[in-house]
Formats: C-alpha cells, structure tokens, sequence
C-alpha cells in the first residue's frame, strides 16, 4: 500500500497497484454514494436539495483525486498519465450519446411507454 495517502490522492507521479487503485477509487465512490443514499432516503424535498447540494460539492471534490489514482495506475501500466482524461472524454461523449439517442419506438423489453415506470 502506498506510504502517504496525500500522495495516492493528490499526487501525479509514480505508480500504484491494482489494490491500492482499487481501495483507493472504492473510498471515492462510497464518498459520493452516502449523499445518494440519503437523497433517496429523505422524506423532505429540502432535506433532499440539501444532500443533492452536498454531491455536487463531493463529486466536484473527488474528480483530481480520481484522475491522480488512475494517472498512476497508468504508468504501473507503462502507459501516459494523460490517458486518465479518456475517462472524462469518454463520459461526456456517453452523456451526449444519451441526450440526443432516440429511445425505442412503441414498447420494449423495458417498458410499455417512456417516462413511466414498468
């Protein structure tokens, strides 16, 4: 495991291993999973907003320390930091995909109709 936790988070240079990438993305994602879990939870709109407020702030947080782990994974990988970008590259485009993809036409597998539960 890694000697400073500063480093593994904050750190671009030197290189991790699989467990310690692992753990290290896995501490991010429960970070940002606690407010989902509460928003889904809460009986309160504004109990709700404020825990919503509260992921955007965390996941606005965990985004260097997500691209610093796998800049490191990557170069235990022997590959160039900067591919860790490809992951934010590839989301948007993700994004973008879903926003402009027509949905099925009529019912499918997944439902009768869109913007209705099954």
């Amino acid at each position: 495991m890694p000697s400073s936790i500063a480093w593994l988070y904050l750190g671009l240079s030197g290189r991790v291993d699989r467990a310690a990438y692992f753990f290290a993305g896995i501490l991010l994602y429960m970070a940002r999973a606690y407010p989902v879990y509460r928003i889904i939870r809460a009986q309160d709109e504004a109990v709700a907003g404020q825990w919503g407020a509260a992921l955007i702030l965390i996941t606005l947080a965990t985004i260097y320390p997500h691209i610093a782990i796998a800049v490191k994974r990557l170069h235990d990988l022997d590959r160039p930091g900067w591919f860790a970008f490809l992951f934010v590259v590839a989301d948007f485009f993700m994004f973008l995909f879903l926003c402009f993809a027509p949905g099925t036409r009529g019912p499918n597998r997944y439902g009768s109709q869109t913007n209705a539960p099954m």
